[in-house]
């Protein structure tokens, strides 16, 4: 507000309020984009060895697995006298077993790669906050000062 071509100093200047908020969130939005760029590539890296062992898990079981489990199921029927069937099915259980073991592996390690992004999340919650907050406390000193 002017009176005869001065400026008030005792009243906040709400385009600087503005200007002075929009510039420090444009900072936290810059900063945040490059926690989130980090937390990216220590996520892809550890998720990778992860990616690494569930693809090595499905070739070893699509392409060694099915011969070694045949090669069970026989010597269950020349040393124990099993049926083809009982063979083949005990054989089948223990490859489901093998499976599930290797892919319970790959998923463990996976889930502790993508614990990383918990600190983007952290940061960008508290950065609301902080907006939030800074936004209450303007608008409540401008309606101070108009008061």
């Amino acid at each position: 507000m002017s009176t005869n071509g001065r400026v008030r100093r005792d009243q906040p200047n709400v385009a600087s309020s503005f200007s002075e908020l929009t510039h420090n969130a444009i900072e936290l939005a810059e900063l945040q984009a490059q926690l989130f760029s980090l937390d990216v590539k220590q996520t892809s890296q550890k998720a990778g060895i992860s990616v690494a062992l569930a693809i090595g898990s499905v070739c070893v079981l699509l392409g060694t697995i099915p011969v070694v489990l045949i090669a069970i199921a026989q010597v269950f029927m020349e040393q124990l006298g099993w049926s083809p069937a009982a063979s083949y099915g005990v054989a089948a259980f223990i490859g489901i077993v093998v499976s599930a073991g290797i892919g319970a592996a790959a998923y463990a390690r996976f889930s502790t790669g993508i614990a990383t992004m918990k600190r983007s999340r952290e940061e960008l919650n508290r950065n609301i906050a902080w907006l939030k907050s800074n936004l209450r406390n303007r608008t409540q000193a401008g309606a101070v000062a108009q008061d």
